[in-house]
């Protein structure tokens, strides 16, 4: 058993490695953000700007909290496109952090209403993730690393994390992407605007132009601070302290 457990977190690893490094994969066991609207960028390929409203349609919030069921990872023998098939179980204890979903009245009508603005892949993905958080049943995600530009499964602690960290205009940071060589390159840039909500609420301008596609709107949990900014963070925490105690 023991040497199952590892050879499966081996392959975990190197499956990660190989993805490119934003990838990201949890292990069966992880609690988990899931954000449908990085789920449909995968399947479109871009963002839906009318996103906010079809969540709102759906009963869904912006993030639900998951626990990881199983983990099956795999590649295509034909096109050697890898993807992760995620099972996915909605918490039960969401705490203060979670939108409570409520029950349709009538889900088909809200289904009718919804696919005059939505196509068949936005719509499936919403009344999945809706059915599973009014029942409280397993769902399943595929997640293709190459297909992807952004994250919409987040590990709870990396997710806190990135909390911790005050986003503000001007902020310097760092982010991480693969050339056409597969060899990793780190850009820096600024961010120029935060807005609402979490999801790719970052307006970021890179300091160089380049010829890898990057988003010019990240999500804080895909950023990394550059050590100034994180010493500029904390000044504004500690401001904001004193000027609430001085009340």
């Amino acid at each position: 058993m023991a040497n199952t457990a590892q050879s499966e977190l081996l392959n975990h690893r190197l499956w990660n490695a190989y993805a490119k490094p934003q990838a990201y994969v949890p292990l069966e066991g992880e609690h988990i953000y899931y954000f449908p609207q990085g789920h449909i960028e995968q399947l479109e390929g871009s963002m839906y700007y009318g996103l906010d409203q079809q969540l709102s349609t759906f009963c869904l919030p912006e993030k639900i909290l998951c626990k990881v069921m199983n983990v099956e990872l795999r590649d295509e023998p034909s096109t050697g496109e890898m993807h992760a098939n995620i099972t996915l179980m909605p918490d039960h204890d969401q705490g203060e952090m979670f939108v409570e979903a409520r029950r349709h009245t009538s889900l088909s009508e809200n289904l009718l209403g919804a696919s005059v603005m939505l196509n068949h892949h936005q719509l499936g993905v919403l009344s999945v993730a809706s059915h599973a958080l009014t029942t409280q049943c397993r769902f399943s995600v595929i997640y293709k690393p190459r297909c992807c530009l952004s994250l919409f499964i987040i590990n709870v602690n990396k997710y806190l994390e990135a909390q911790n960290h005050i986003i503000y205009v001007g902020m310097r940071f760092m982010m991480t992407f693969e050339d056409e060589d597969f060899a990793e390159r780190r850009f820096g840039g600024t961010v120029v605007a935060v807005g609402e909500p979490e999801w790719k609420s970052i307006e970021v301008e890179w300091d160089e132009n380049s010829t890898l596609l990057r988003p010019n709107k990240v999500s804080s949990w895909e950023i990394e601070p550059s050590k100034r900014s994180i010493w500029s963070s904390c000044l504004r925490k500690l401001k904001k302290l004193v000027c609430c105690a001085c009340l």
